[in-house]
């Protein structure tokens, strides 16, 4: 009967910790609508890459205008979302960005955008509440 027993703390431990760590894995970075900023510059680095929910995120890296800094890991929206509004980004667009910074699964610094400007058009990618689009 004992063994039964720390068998059965045993999976349920093992159940927990496998949960948590699928938790973490596919956890969405925190959109805090309070914390915006806005930022201006040229897209340097463009790439398609999964998403925290699977998708085709657009991710650019953006030389900022001011500083020169550039700022490596900016999700935009999904591919099919940016198509869907014939919104294209390439390498060389400058872009004004408004979003805000938040951590992404791995810890890693993330800029989620609520809205782009492209070419003096502008695009909502996030709700009011900051919540996405697509």
């Amino acid at each position: 009967m004992k063994s039964t027993i720390r068998i059965g703390v045993l999976g349920v431990a093992l159940a927990v910790s496998t949960a948590a760590f699928g938790q973490a894995a596919t956890r969405s970075p925190r959109y805090d609508i309070k914390a915006e900023v806005e930022m201006s510059g040229k897209v340097v680095g463009l790439k398609t890459i999964p998403d925290w929910m699977g998708k085709d995120g657009v991710n650019i890296a953006l030389q900022l205008k001011d500083e020169g800094a550039v700022k490596p890991h900016i999700d935009v929206a999904t591919a099919g979302f940016l198509k869907e509004y014939d919104f294209p980004i390439a390498v060389n667009d400058e872009l004004t960005l408004k979003g805000c910074w938040s951590e992404s699964a791995d810890g890693s610094p993330v800029f989620l955008v609520h809205e782009l400007v492209n070419r003096k058009v502008a695009i909502n990618v996030r709700d009011p509440n900051g919540q996405p689009l697509w």
